[in-house]
């Protein structure tokens, strides 16, 4: 009975089949506790699985270094680009002084052809030509009429023109020299009708110039006054050019009066003495 109750170890032990299905039940418990903690189910261990929020220390550690690397990242950046702190003016004086280089512009000089002219009169105004074959004026332009004086090489005297361009473009569209039989007139009291040569077609054309009531006075001033003198000058410059009589002509003249006198006087006798023969016919006759 001992035996039979408690076998030794030299007999072999039988089979022990109720602790196997107790470990195997066991172990499938636990495959299957764990395969349910893998799946998810809705509602069930929401506290282990939704609920489960991060530890206070790992979170702050975390966020700290988030924030060493992003201001490490900006000192860096702000470093290179700017070594040094500078104040809103600093930089603006910066700013304007980088753009200030890059719109330098070399100054050129502008030859017009007037530097050996002297200016009497400039204004702004409209230029206005007459069209012959549409019977009524066409504006050529608006911008700048200058009138220039210069100094003749030959005899030194003055001489004068007209010049405009057009404001913007400074294109030229009036270029005369003020002559003797240059025709001037006052159209109204704001513009003046003149003749002058035109630089397109190299021609003589009517041109209406307006301007302010101001500036129209001045200029038909100064016009009519150098046109004037100009006139004066060319008479002078014939009346030069005309042959001047000689002292022996006038003598010589007297004396052929004088023969003509002496020669008519004879005649004038004869032809008295003639007459009075007649008469005496007559009378005999009779």
């Amino acid at each position: 009975m001992e035996n039979a109750g408690h076998p030794s170890a030299d007999t072999p032990t039988a089979t022990n089949y109720f602790l196997q299905y107790i470990s195997s039940s066991l172990e499938n418990s636990t495959n299957s506790a764990d395969a349910s903690s893998n799946k998810f189910v809705f509602g069930q261990n929401m506290s282990e699985r939704v609920l489960s929020p991060p530890k206070l220390n790992e979170v702050s550690s975390d966020a700290n270094r988030e924030n060493a690397a992003a201001e490490s990242g900006s000192e860096s950046s702000s470093q290179e680009a700017t070594p040094e702190k500078e104040s809103l003016a600093e930089s603006a004086a910066a700013y304007t002084k980088a753009t200030a280089r890059k719109c330098l512009l070399e100054k050129v000089e502008v030859i017009t052809g007037e530097e050996a002219e002297s200016n009497v009169l400039q204004m702004q105004c409209k230029l206005f030509v007459f069209d012959k074959t549409s019977q009524s004026w066409v504006e050529r332009g608006r911008g700048l009429l200058r009138l220039n004086d210069m100094a003749s090489t030959d005899d030194g005297t003055l001489q004068s023109r007209l010049v405009m361009r057009t404001q913007g473009s400074l294109r030229l569209i009036l270029n005369t020299k003020l002559w003797a039989q240059m025709q001037i007139d006052k159209a109204s009291e704001k513009s003046i009708r003149i003749t002058a040569m035109d630089t397109e077609d190299q021609g003589v054309k009517v041109f209406l110039i307006s301007a302010s009531s101001k500036d129209t006075g001045q200029l038909y001033a100064a016009l009519h006054h150098r046109i004037l003198a100009l006139r004066s000058r060319v008479e002078q410059e014939q009346e030069a050019k005309m042959p001047a009589p000689e002292p022996g002509a006038a003598p010589s003249n007297e004396e052929d009066d004088s023969d003509d006198d002496d020669v008519l006087a004879p005649s004038g006798a004869t032809a008295a003495g003639a007459g009075d023969e007649g008469d005496g016919q007559t009378t005999g006759s009779t």
